[in-house]
């Protein structure tokens, strides 16, 4: 099968951890390479403002993506009215950039018709047998794409001429649909209204439209249907896997040596954007309370801020720790950047925590080896991809319970919940897991046990099963969508 897969806010070849970069980078990436691997081709489409690997400069590798996609043979060849910056990523995976002008994924949204225009224009989209789109900007942007197809066939059978959908000769190209983050989603569990109108109205487009929605968790399932209003029936479970073959558990004094971490010390880890949604401000706010109530352990503690700024204010320096700057504010009067001036603020009150600029997967497993804990105080996460690989190390999470966390951290077996983002009670879960190195022990074995439950091959396949017309005699199958 000819698979055509957007991710047009964000290359899949972008350093997660800044930016726009994220878990849904690496989802991109690794089911791209499953889809490879079952036999299919798979065309990536991006408009990222960065370029093809997301650094801003289209046609130079520096090592920040995923090493795959970075180390690829790179082309720029003429197909179609415009520049196809195009990245060959294997035999079976090419990466197509759209050049649009946008500066931001702001930028982008209010090109989306211009950008349906442009995955139209190209032969390579329209000889799709299946277009799965991640996250809203992609999925309005195909549907679009399916909408101007309806207006040429509509136009040529009015001209006495064959219609043209997208696959010449067949039935339009179905669209499955990763939302990744929903608006309303975002919306409700950060008690706030920053998503944009725009935004809000094209999900529940997307999700009464799209062929498939593809859903992580059962949760994620709950709000599709409940926020969204999208049918039971075209929601299909397919939990995000973990590349088992690069993150499981390693030698752990090997990995501190290598970071710079001794032997003695008890090291405290975060990783991903510095943003609310995060709650990168629990992160640091807790470490702060450690110190209060235990000094003599939070004189040994480190805490690792493993990430950078997010959006808009990605280009901010989230450099810190030991011959570092901790500045990641900026002048601006945004939410964001008041968020990241108090963020700063607080990192530069506490003694204990250090910020490190976001690394590759090979840096990033040894993190998760040398870290005792790792800490996630999302307000919101779909999933939580960086708790999978923590777990998939060995490495116990301390995680909020909300989305899907609960789905990778089994409280009080693999890890430990928190239902509020009070910085006493992760505080409290901290001191519990650091003075207790039996107990961290067992949840981490727990940890890598539960984590093979989540395989990159098994996610793309029960996507695949799920479409509409797919085999229903498969065996992988699912009796009801919502069970798999």
């Amino acid at each position: 099968m000819r698979i055509s897969v957007l991710s047009l806010h964000t290359s899949p070849a972008a350093q997660p951890g800044q930016g726009d970069a994220g878990g849904m980078n690496v989802y991109v990436d690794q089911s791209v390479r499953a889809l490879a691997a079952a036999g299919h081709r798979v065309d990536v489409f991006t408009a990222d403002p960065g370029g093809l690997d997301g650094t801003g400069a289209p046609d130079a590798s520096d090592g920040r993506g995923a090493a795959d996609w970075a180390d690829a043979d790179r082309a720029d060849v003429i197909d179609g009215p415009d520049v196809d910056r195009r990245m060959d990523v294997s035999e079976s995976i090419t990466l197509h950039h759209l050049p649009t002008g946008a500066r931001t994924k702001d930028e982008l949204a209010d090109a989306i018709e211009e950008l349906a225009q442009m995955l139209l224009d190209h032969p390579v989209f329209r000889a799709a047998e299946l277009i799965w789109a991640h996250y809203w900007i992609s999925a309005e942007a195909a549907l679009r794409a399916h909408d101007m197809t309806a207006s040429e066939s509509a136009h040529d059978l009015a001209a006495g001429a064959a219609p043209t959908p997208i696959a010449a000769g067949a039935a339009p190209t179905p669209i499955a649909v990763s939302m990744h983050t929903m608006g309303a989603v975002k919306n409700r569990d950060s008690e706030t209204s920053h998503e944009r109108p725009q935004r809000l109205h094209a999900e529940e487009r997307i999700a009464a439209e799209a062929d498939l929605l593809v859903a992580g968790t059962p949760a994620e399932r709950r709000d599709l249907i409940n926020e969204l209003g999208a049918d039971p029936g075209s929601v299909v479970v397919a939990r995000p896997g973990v590349d088992h073959a690069h993150y499981r558990p390693g030698a752990k004094a090997a990995a501190r040596s290598r970071l710079g971490f001794s032997d003695d010390e008890a090291v405290v880890l975060y990783v991903g954007r510095m943003q609310f949604i995060k709650g990168t401000d629990v992160a640091v706010d807790a470490l702060a309370d450690l110190r209060e109530r235990n000094p003599h352990l939070a004189s040994r503690t480190r805490g690792i801020l493993l990430g950078a700024a997010s959006g808009a204010d990605a280009g901010l320096d989230a450099g810190g720790g030991a011959g570092g700057t901790r500045t990641m504010a900026s002048g601006s009067g945004s939410a964001s950047s008041n968020y990241l001036r108090e963020l700063t603020a607080a990192i530069a009150d506490e003694p204990s925590v250090e910020v490190r600029p976001p690394v590759p997967a090979h840096v990033l497993v040894d993190y998760y080896r040398a870290a005792d804990v790792l800490i996630v105080p999302s307000r919101s996460e779909s999933f939580g991809l960086v708790a999978a690989e923590a777990a998939a190390t060995g490495l116990p999470a301390i995680a909020a319970a909300v989305g899907g966390l609960p789905e990778i951290v089994e409280h009080g077996h693999s890890g430990l919940l928190i239902a509020a983002h009070n910085p006493h009670h992760w505080a409290t879960a901290i001191e519990t897991l650091l003075c207790d190195d039996r107990l961290r022990a067992e949840l981490g074995a727990h940890a890598a046990d539960r984590a093979e439950r989540f395989d990159w091959g098994r996610t793309v396949e029960v996507v695949l099963d799920a479409l509409p017309g797919a085999a229903a005699a498969s065996p992988h199958r699912c009796e009801a969508l919502g069970a798999c």
